[in-house]
């Protein structure tokens, strides 16, 4: 009998160990730090890493795509050219983060078919993010934005359509990144009536287009370099995606330059020698940027579908070297009132009188056409950009991020010099 209570006794202890172990041993689902590809293979860490978590990314190129859906993630690379997500013309996505308050920094991601990083606020049926309403885009149908994100010191280069790509989300910011190839856009924020966005510090270049805005109100553009592409900044109100028209765009002290390059992916309406394009915007503020020696013309505002451009000012532009300074051509019979123009005497606008029109409504109005583009190349085919500098400091400490930013004062910014952000920084 003593021995039987002696074997019984142990057995009791063995199990109590074991519980304990089990108890204490934190489950898959709750790793707050997530390295890469230490603890797991990126496309196995966004499942793994709890809310709040980090998944951190070593150098080494990635043939995979990384799926976040929690909230409070950072998602950071510890070196921003050497940690490189390739996509090899074949995946979809690159990084896709539907969760709040998302953070993905200090990477690269190229040669995705469709974007390099999608933060998006809508999902499939499967639960996968998508840049898409999921059952059309009507407002009614369309889910509340989610809140809050940063993307930054991100490389993101020769994608299919987009190299970063908000939809249906606020609260975000965009900044120090380089977005280079993209046949449709460098940066896109869409879908979303209070966006509480602001896109700075980024060189966007050899792109269809720059930056591309749909449906997108509330954002803050300023002291970005965007050369070299067909079409600078697209500012568009649209019936693709709910929400429109755009309103309250404020773009200013930004660098739009020689956007006229013919080894680019063609824009797919077109277009080329475009500085900046606002088609149906409302209360769009244009001030206090350099626009230069685009082929075309600096600004272009006119109607788009039945929305037409209203209450947008531009004042105080530094002109020069573009074929045209300024077209402004509704097409919409009624409702483009408020517009202003102040302009240097010196513009060259369409119609001609536009100089000394200022504000009067009804504003007069022009023709203009844009030159056929020259044909383009593949997207894959676009030089790769210049190494740039990465964060200051890697760790492994999640961002913590609002809901909601504050939108910069941008009344006091000053046009910038042709050398804006091209001057290279170490590498860091």
């Amino acid at each position: 009998m003593a021995v039987k209570r002696g074997l019984t006794a142990t057995i009791v202890l063995l199990a109590m160990v074991f519980l304990g172990g089990c108890a204490q041993a934190p489950s898959q689902s709750e790793l707050h730090l997530v390295r890469v590809p230490q603890d797991a293979t990126l496309a196995e860490a966004g499942s793994l890493v709890a809310d709040g978590g980090i998944i951190l990314i070593g150098p080494g190129t990635y043939q995979e795509s990384l799926e976040v859906t929690g909230d409070d993630i950072t998602v950071r690379g510890q070196d921003r050219n050497e940690v490189i997500l390739d996509g090899e013309l074949t995946r979809s996505n690159g990084v896709i983060a539907t969760g709040a308050r998302v953070t993905v920094e200090n990477l690269t991601v190229r040669n995705f078919l469709q974007s390099g990083v999608l933060i998006t606020g809508t999902s499939g049926v499967d639960g996968t993010g998508i840049a898409r309403g999921p059952d059309g885009y009507l407002p009614e149908n369309t889910p509340p934005p989610v809140p809050g994100y940063l993307v930054q010191a991100v490389t993101a280069s020769n994608n299919g359509l987009y190299g970063i790509y908000s939809f249906n989300r606020t609260g975000g910011i965009i900044r120090d990144n380089i977005a280079t190839g993209g046949s449709d856009s460098g940066i896109y924020v869409g879908q979303c009536v209070d966006c509480n966005a602001v896109v700075t510090d980024n060189i966007l270049m050899d792109n269809a287009v720059g930056l591309e805005f749909a449906n997108a109100s509330s954002v803050a553009v300023h002291g970005n370099r965007i050369v070299d592409n067909r079409v600078g900044i697209s500012v568009l109100s649209n019936y693709l995606e709910a929400h429109g028209p755009t309103k309250s765009v404020v773009i200013a002290g930004n660098l739009i330059a020689d956007n006229n390059e013919t080894q680019t992916p063609v824009q797919a309406d077109g277009g080329f020698g475009i500085g900046i394009g606002l088609g149906g915007t409302v209360d769009a503020l244009v001030r206090a940027n350099t626009i230069s020696s685009n082929s075309g013309v600096g600004i272009w505002i006119t109607s788009s579908e039945d929305f037409s451009p209203v209450g947008n000012h531009v004042v105080d532009n530094n002109f020069s070297d573009n074929a045209l300074d300024l077209a402004y051509t509704p097409t919409t019979p009624l409702g483009h009132q408020g517009n202003c123009f102040e302009l240097s005497p010196h513009a060259t606008t369409q119609p001609d009188n536009l100089v000394q029109a200022g504000c009067q409504d009804p504003l007069p109005v022009g023709t203009y056409v844009s030159p056929p583009a020259p044909n383009g190349i593949m997207f894959s085919q676009v030089p790769l950009p210049n190494p740039r500098a990465g964060l200051a400091t890697v760790d492994d400490q999640p961002r913590v991020l609002p809901d909601r930013i504050e939108l910069p004062d941008l009344s006091t910014v000053t046009p910038p010099g042709r050398d804006l952000l091209i001057k290279e920084r170490p590498i860091g």
